[in-house]
């Protein structure tokens, strides 16, 4: 077959001008200007994007971006724009022979209809494309529906019958065959039924025919009584079907009056059961609540021996991990107590008075130190040992500290006045404070023993030493930090043992 030589050249100039044009567009420029957009306008400058790749036969480009393009409307929300970006990606597809592209066009017309669009072009353009595709494939049903739809959206009225195939028409031939052969069978029945109905009718009707009337009344007359006699029977047979009926709606009664009476009995078992459980839930409930009660009290009993023990930070962490590690306290204060002369007291008492004198005297001590939030590290003989700051109260723990002290003080004084009425030797403490860095912390892993080490408790032990009964001794750092709240009286620089001299002020009373 030869081409005209006319219609080679359109072809040619054809071909030549679309090369033409594909590579006049500029594709860098298109896509900065798509870039530069946003909203439904970058959605609309993809679409055209794969529009001129298509057009350049960039089919794997144009896929690409058509893609791009669906998925940015879906995410603004531009469902118009997502079947437009669709519908481009699926004529991608189908150029190259991907088993997508019937999906996308389905998408697309499945947006159209779910929004009630009116773009008659686009979804006539998906039609057009799934018929290609069906067509294609040699699938002769769909492309009848697809036709349909089509001429619907057009609007021209046409009804297309479904394609029916070989193996399907023999079946409904071989189906209505025997429908005909069941029908003539059926037909000969009624034929030979009606030949046998018409010989019995002339049978009867030439009988009746040669009887007498007296023989047709007397017939008529045994008709009538044997008539007569079903009639009886019948409703002997009524009678007897009542009776029954009855004896059954009876029996019945019975049975379900016997049901009930079992509905009954189970319903109060089950109540019975039901109050029992109840019964014994709240005895339970009550034993439960009596034993949480006891568990509470216990716990609040062991933490209660617990922080008599341990500071509150330490007690938590010992709980919560099951161990304490050591600390670091930047800002600490240290207080030293003992019994001036406490030897010759001690010739004086006999043990047991002794030691209920140090009790009530330590008891006391532990309340006032408790009322002023400081921490009782220790007691070695008659030496009583605090400390603050370990909770972290800052520099108010030393105001705390030495108020404390004031008060220690102030209630020995009364309770020697008490002891020298009765005859009694006095207790006269000295005490010693001083403040800085410590470390604190636990040692020993079955009898806790928390305790507190550093420099700073060396010298709050020497300043205590360089008191004197009755008075409060404090370092130059801790008065630094308490002279605008307590007057003090400077006493010079003092040698300590090992430590050099340091500055000490008296706590005026």
């Amino acid at each position: 077959m030869k081409i005209p030589f006319r219609c080679l050249s359109i072809l040619l100039a054809t071909l030549f001008l679309q090369i033409s044009s594909a590579q006049n567009i500029d594709f860098q420029q298109l896509e900065n200007e798509m870039r530069a957009a946003s909203g439904p306008a970058r959605v609309e400058k993809l679409i055209g994007l794969s529009d001129a790749e298509f057009a350049a036969g960039r089919y794997e480009q144009a896929a690409d971006w058509a893609e791009e393009a669906a998925d940015f409307a879906q995410k603004i929300r531009q469902p118009a724009l997502r079947a437009a970006a669709l519908n481009r990606f699926g004529k991608s597809l189908a150029i190259n022979g991907k088993k997508r592209a019937a999906g996308k066009f389905e998408q697309s017309l499945e947006i159209l209809r779910d929004t009630r669009s009116t773009d008659k072009n686009l979804a006539l353009d998906n039609l057009d494309n799934l018929r290609k595709l069906a067509q294609r494939a040699g699938r002769d049903k769909e492309i009848a529906i697809l036709d349909e739809q089509i001429n619907r959206l057009r609007g021209v009225a046409v009804t297309v019958a479904e394609p029916v195939g070989k193996q399907e028409l023999r079946q409904e031939i071989v189906a209505i065959q025997q429908q005909m052969t069941m029908a003539q069978q059926n037909q000969m029945q009624l034929l030979s039924q009606s030949k046998e109905l018409q010989a019995e009718l002339s049978a009867k009707q030439a009988k009746l025919d040669m009887m007498t009337d007296a023989q047709i009344k007397a017939e008529v007359k045994l008709m009538q009584q044997r008539l007569v006699i079903d009639s009886v029977i019948y409703r002997n047979g009524i009678d007897s079907l009542s009776v029954a009926n009855a004896n059954l709606a009876l029996q019945e009664a019975q049975s379900s009056r016997n049901f009930n009476y079992v509905i009954m009995l189970g319903l109060l078992l089950l109540a019975a059961a039901s109050m029992i459980s109840f019964v014994r839930a709240r005895q339970n409930a009550k034993v439960m609540a009596e034993k949480n009660k006891i568990i509470e009290q216990e716990r609040e009993r062991s933490e209660t021996l617990l922080l008599n023990i341990l500071p509150s930070l330490v007690a938590e962490e010992l709980k919560r991990k099951g161990r304490t590690e050591a600390r670091y306290f930047e800002e600490a204060s240290v207080l030293f107590a003992d019994f001036v002369g406490f030897s010759q007291i001690a010739e004086q008492l006999t043990p047991q008075q002794l030691v209920t004198e140090l009790d009530t005297c330590f008891q006391e001590f532990d309340r006032i130190i408790a009322e002023n939030r400081l921490e009782k590290i220790k007691t070695i003989g008659d030496a009583y040992m605090c400390a603050g700051g370990l909770n972290g109260h800052g520099g108010a723990q030393l105001r705390d500290m030495v108020q404390a002290a004031k008060a220690m003080q102030a209630w020995l004084f009364e309770w020697n006045a008490t002891r020298q009425q009765q005859g009694l030797p006095r207790f006269d403490a000295r005490v010693g404070i001083h403040c800085g860095p410590v470390v604190a912390g636990v040692v020993g892993s079955k009898k806790f023993a928390f305790d507190i080490w550093g420099d700073t408790v060396n010298i709050a032990a020497r300043i205590e030493q360089a008191s004197e009964g009755g008075r409060i001794n404090i370092s130059g750092e801790a008065f630094h930090i308490v002279q605008n709240y307590f007057p003090c009286k400077y006493r010079g620089k003092i040698p300590a043992k090992n430590k050099g001299d340091i500055d000490m002020y008296f706590v005026e009373n």
